[in-house]
């Protein structure tokens, strides 16, 4: 007779860590080795894993367990911890009735502390829980489900990173690759080169969080787009959650990051076809490596070039970034596009598209910004070349409304049947959400685009203002 039932074990319950044990068992069990054990016979397997070819080093999840008890020898560790999940299966171990925190279910409840749960609390501190109990109270499923977790998580710099999604299929893709991809726990077990938890290429959250987008892009498209198109209105709605923690010592801590489904969506269409060799280099012109001060990008090579070597994409790609920082953090990007398409192509239809989905901007104030840049453009080179200076220059929003000013007498002398901006556009073109310096920087993105389109180069003779592109260690 079963103890408990498969899909209560592996069926997702919204909670991050005891999905991922779940898709850890579930991956176990389509294994050939595998599928015949019962989750008993699951957990002895992880269990000599642990114990034998990691040390028993879970002290960041399990503190104070019987796995990571210091006085028990190895033999010891394994059986008090199989004792222990047999009394939790079996339900023998001390229990009450109620509903399950997680799984929402009736059944017997059984205490989670920070020897058998991540980041639960203790019982020490008993006002951290409900009605002052010993700890959280979770079915036999949940307890069993977070021994497996350190299979589904990575090291990520200092802590564990656990990566999950609302796309259930990209949060089971996550565990899997883990488990089963070249490096996967699986392939390394049988040749005894398992160690531990899983280790990152990337030491910072916001580089894991997008090679991991450039990942599912790549091996698992029918999940993130709902039509070969790859247009970024049309991708599923799937939004990622990095959850960057430590159990271990007095200290509990965790860190969350979050990719929204927007900022998902426009990521993906900045790596489709239509875009990637225009969008890559731009992301890849602003690494920065305290240790690398004196290298500069090679946009031919792909490479970052010091005087004593060059490095690949796999070499620098570990480094921070502040475009990937920012489109994290929710931070604007107009100031780096501004600095970038002054000397490189880059389609204000992309910018464009960033501006209306990430930052929400009206599309009637990006349109007139447009209609601006294009008259503009359409003088004569000084006149460009002016306009360029004065924009550049402008430390306050009256200096930019003066020359708008400027624009529509002019615009008003040369003959025109339509005014260059209406009364009622005023309100949009300087929106109270929007600061005026991003406007002026969009105009002048919008100038240099049209300038790159009519092969036009203009000479201002004046060094651009990147106030905001500070260096990153």
């Amino acid at each position: 007779m079963e103890l408990v039932l498969k899909e209560n074990l592996t069926h997702p319950t919204g909670d991050p860590f005891a999905d991922a044990g779940g898709y850890v068992i579930a991956s176990l069990w389509k294994e050939p080795a595998l599928k015949d054990k019962d989750i008993l016979g699951l957990i002895e397997y992880v269990a000599n894993l642990y114990i034998n070819q990691w040390n028993a080093n879970l002290h960041a999840f399990f503190l104070n367990s019987k796995i990571t008890q210091p006085a028990f020898d190895s033999k010891r560790k394994l059986e008090e911890t199989l004792t222990y999940y047999k009394s939790i299966l079996n339900e023998t171990a001390p229990s009450k009735i109620g509903y399950c925190r997680f799984s929402g279910r009736k059944a017997n409840l059984f205490v989670a502390g920070r020897d058998n749960h991540i980041l639960s609390g203790s019982s020490t501190f008993i006002n951290f829980h409900h009605g002052f109990e010993n700890g959280l109270y979770v079915s036999k499923e949940i307890i069993v489900r977070f021994f497996f977790v350190p299979l589904g998580v990575m090291q990520l710099g200092d802590k564990l990173g656990l990566i999950s999604s609302n796309n259930t299929i990209v949060a089971n893709y996550y565990v899997e690759q883990l488990l089963t991809g070249p490096d996967g726990h699986l392939n390394t077990v049988g040749r005894g080169l398992s160690s531990g938890v899983a280790r990152s290429n990337y030491g910072i959250p916001a580089n894991a969080l997008f090679a991991f987008v450039d990942s599912c892009l790549k091996n698992i498209r029918t999940a993130i787009y709902a039509n070969p198109s790859e247009n970024v209105v049309e991708a599923r709605n799937t939004s990622l959650s990095l959850y960057h923690f430590t159990n271990f010592g007095a200290k509990p801590e965790v860190v969350l990051y979050q990719l929204s489904a927007t900022v998902f969506g426009f990521y993906a269409l900045c790596q489709s076809i239509t875009y990637y060799e225009i969008w890559h280099p731009f992301v890849a012109s602003h690494y920065r490596n305290s240790k690398f001060k004196d290298a500069k990008y090679n946009q031919g090579t792909d490479t970052w070039v010091s005087p004593k070597e060059e490095l690949a994409y796999d070499s620098y790609s570990t480094w921070r970034n502040p475009i990937l920082e920012r489109l994290l953090n929710g931070q604007t990007l107009v100031p780096y596009f501004k600095a970038w398409i002054s000397t490189n192509r880059f389609p204000f239809q992309l910018i464009e598209t960033y501006l209306i989905y990430i930052n929400q901007m009206d599309k009637r104030t990006v349109q007139k910004i447009k209609d601006i840049a294009g008259f503009i453009v359409s003088r004569d080179e000084d006149s460009i070349k002016k306009a360029i200076l004065r924009l550049n220059r402008a430390k306050y929003v009256q200096e930019v409304r003066q020359y708008l000013l400027k624009l529509i007498d002019d615009n008003y002398k040369g003959g025109s049947q339509e005014p260059l901006l209406k009364i009622d556009e005023v309100e949009y073109l300087f929106p109270e959400t929007v600061s005026w310096r991003e406007i002026r920087d969009l105009l002048l993105i919008a100038v240099y685009e049209k300038l790159h389109e009519k092969n036009l180069q203009i000479a201002t003779e004046f060094e651009e203002q990147n106030e905001v592109i500070e260096p990153l260690d």
